[in-house]
């Protein structure tokens, strides 16, 4: 029994001394590790990392602002030629609006000639086009770039304009129909298109024409009106 027991604490003694000097060389390894350098080390690449992602950051916002200057001036220089072509078809269609305004008046009056009402009525066959350029807003809608126009106005004025650009072709088109449907069909057989000589003397006495030229007249003064709308916001949206 005295030897089993003796055996036993030997056993034992000597496996606390195999733990400890386990354990003793794992604490001294850990001693020996330089965690002054390893810190140091640790520092080093997470600064590296926040630094990369800074200037990932600063690259991207870069690339936007550049894009957005790009944007900026092609607006300005789409804008710019589509004041002076609205300028310009305004000014043409307040002079048709003169011309018509003297034709009616003429009709109603019933004081006319027929060559003052001839002249006249040939401007009812003119008619004033604006075909706004709509590149940029096309490819900054398509690419899904609109929100890198960081002024606020600036974005509201533009939507506002093209809108208005959509709304003048609208009014050009329902002049242009009403054209094409009432008053080409009369021209056609009262007035030789050549020389405007008329086939039909008596074709002015008509209540259809007088009526054509009041018709022609309302969708004109509604098509300035929409020509000086759309222009009013445009020279806001170029002052910007």
């Amino acid at each position: 029994m005295q030897s089993r027991s003796s055996g036993g604490i030997y056993d034992s003694t000597r496996n606390i001394i195999y733990i400890n000097y386990h354990y003793m060389g794992k604490i001294k390894w850990i001693q020996d590790i330089d965690w002054k350098s390893k810190l140091i080390d640790l520092l080093i690449v997470i600064i590296g990392i926040t630094i990369a992602f800074q200037l990932n950051n600063f690259n991207e916002a870069n690339k936007a602002k550049t894009k957005e200057s790009v944007y900026l001036k092609s607006f300005s220089e789409e804008n710019s030629k589509n004041e002076a072509s609205l300028t310009e078809a305004l000014e043409f269609a307040q002079k048709t609006k003169n011309d018509i305004d003297s034709l009616k008046q003429t009709l109603l009056s019933k004081n006319y000639s027929s060559e003052e009402v001839k002249n006249l009525s040939v401007s009812m066959m003119s008619l004033s086009d604006f075909h706004p350029s709509t590149v940029t807003m096309e490819n900054i809608t398509e690419s899904g770039d609109f929100e890198l126009i960081g002024d606020f106005e600036y974005r509201e004025k533009l939507i506002d304009v093209y809108n208005a650009y959509k709304t003048t072709s609208q009014l050009e088109a329902i002049l242009a129909d009403y054209v094409n449907e009432y008053v080409t069909p009369f021209f056609f057989e009262n007035i030789r298109l050549r020389d405007f000589t008329f086939l039909q003397n008596n074709f002015i006495d008509n209540p259809v024409f007088e009526t054509i030229v009041i018709g022609y007249d309302a969708l004109l003064t509604q098509k300035i009106n929409g020509y000086k709308e759309n222009l009013e916001k445009l020279k806001g949206l170029n002052k910007l």
